[in-house]
């Protein structure tokens, strides 16, 4: 097992949150908190060993006095060796969301879930509906986020 790694003063914990288009954030952090398939989990330096899946939600980041969030979709959640990595198809900053846009996401997904067959059992239909319902989920995830954290910073 390797040392982890060290900041002046001890040992330091180390956030990265990537998607396929970018890596999010990449730093030293104090303490992660993320809703993985079990519940909410905090995360602090030297925490045991953990992969799950990380569901809708945010993020929450402690860094010193500051705190980052992101309203995040799902996707994979690790922590090994005081390094927590979150690989989601999407993560935006709390204060970088358009409540309005995210609002409009919702309705737009809405709308295509009405002209999809809900009677309709064919698997294309099925994996359209779960598409369409994910990508609902995640823009009221957004607007959830934006109003609750988005004035922090």
């Amino acid at each position: 097992m390797t040392e982890g790694r060290e900041r002046e003063g001890g040992r330091q914990l180390f956030c990265r949150i990537i998607t396929p288009q970018e890596v999010v954030f990449d730093d030293d952090v104090d303490m992660v908190v993320a809703r993985i398939a079990d519940g909410e989990l905090g995360v602090l330096v030297d925490h045991a060993p953990v992969v799950s899946t990380v569901e809708i939600g945010d993020v929450r980041i402690t860094q010193g006095d500051e705190r980052r969030v992101y309203a995040t979709s799902d996707g994979f959640f690790k922590v090994s060796e005081n390094l927590v990595q979150l690989l989601v198809e999407e993560a935006v900053p709390a204060d970088e969301i358009d409540v309005n846009e995210a609002e409009d996401r919702v309705e737009e997904a809405e709308r295509e879930l009405g002209e999809v067959s809900e009677g309709d059992e064919e698997e294309g239909a099925k994996k359209e509906r779960a598409r369409i319902e994910r990508r609902r989920k995640m823009g009221e995830n957004l607007a959830r986020v934006a109003r609750r954290y988005g004035n922090e910073g």
